[in-house]
């Protein structure tokens, strides 16, 4: 009788020490910012009219609603967030290619060894589009992508490859590097079977600080796509500023947020999401605060996370509205 009611009373806390855990979970964490906003870091003088046009097309592949106090900690809102599986499709003067990649049509068949916890969680979404239907749809042959640059080797940013057979993956030689040691073979080999035969070829963000950014990559050597390492998610994330004379001007984050709040706020997403998906605490949480701090100096530039399905959304109808008013 006395261990029955030992045991009764030392669960009593114990319990509580769970709820508590649990309710801390959600609240927000303190990010110091009060430093941040005299600071303006370099900035890159544009002149758009110089600039050739460059076409930016958001491809949803696929989606899922989550709350957004899961997306993003401290919300304390149910309100659904849409989060998205998807590829940009930028048509250059120099090239044709692919920011990620979506989904393919049978991503189900590369997923069905996962666990069921990981299908669940991580890969539960709804197919809407895949990526070859997206590229048919706009009248785009496999054999007219110049290739696709991937922000990150996660498994979700690399889910359309094997609708574009053939086609070279440019990656970040950190992120290529990195991968090797794990990301590659992970899940029985998930992320090396989706890249499938296709040929990598590694670039390096080895030029010059880029908009208070550490390093960068003028793709072109035009001054319209300028590659920026974003680590923190994986070792060599990579945003992609696009820089045009036919529309405003662009920033791709990869996975360094999942929406703009998190950035905004900034915040991270719920502990038990982020601590599965963020290869380095620290770094990612750095990379939050640089973006954070940007944001606050340019909020005319989009600063859009692949995920992001409502800023997506919103700039899509932006470049309608633009077209539009051209005719």
């Amino acid at each position: 009788m006395k261990v029955k009611n030992l045991i009764t009373w030392g669960g009593i806390p114990l319990g509580a020490l769970g709820v508590g855990l649990a309710i801390k979970s959600f609240l927000p964490q303190r990010f110091e910012t009060a430093s941040w906003v005299g600071e303006k870091g370099n900035v890159t003088r544009l002149d758009s009219e110089t600039l050739p046009a460059v076409e930016v097309s958001f491809l949803r592949c696929g989606s899922i609603s989550i709350p957004e106090l899961i997306a993003v900690r401290g919300a304390f809102s149910l309100v659904p967030r849409v989060i998205s599986h998807s590829a940009v499709l930028i048509r250059h003067p120099k090239a044709l290619f692919l920011y990620d990649t979506g989904l393919c049509s049978d991503i189900d068949r590369y997923l069905v060894d996962q666990s069921l916890f990981f299908r669940k969680t991580l890969a539960n979404f709804h197919l809407e589009q895949s990526l070859g239907s997206h590229l048919r749809e706009r009248g785009v042959g496999r054999g007219e992508l110049d290739f696709a640059l991937l922000s990150h080797l996660h498994w979700d940013h690399v889910s359309g490859i094997p609708d574009i057979p053939g086609v070279p993956l440019r990656v970040n030689r950190v992120e290529y590097e990195a991968a090797k040691h794990g990301l590659l073979n992970a899940g029985n080999g998930l992320v090396r079977r989706l890249m499938s035969g296709n040929a990598v070829e590694c670039f390096d963000c080895a030029g010059p600080t880029y908009e208070g950014f550490r390093s960068s990559l003028d793709l072109f050597g035009d001054g319209t796509v300028v590659l920026v390492p974003l680590p923190g998610h994986t070792a060599g994330n990579t945003g992609m500023f696009i820089n045009r004379s036919n529309g405003s001007r662009l920033f791709l984050l990869g996975d360094a947020v999942w929406v703009a709040e998190n950035f905004k706020r900034p915040a991270t997403m719920h502990p038990f999401i982020w601590s599965r998906v963020t290869g380095d605490d620290a770094t990612a949480r750095q990379t939050l605060i640089d973006l954070h701090r940007y944001a606050l100096h340019h909020p005319e530039i989009p600063l859009i996370g692949m995920h992001d399905a409502a800023s997506q959304e919103q700039f899509m109808k932006s470049e309608i509205y633009i077209e539009a008013a051209k005719i």
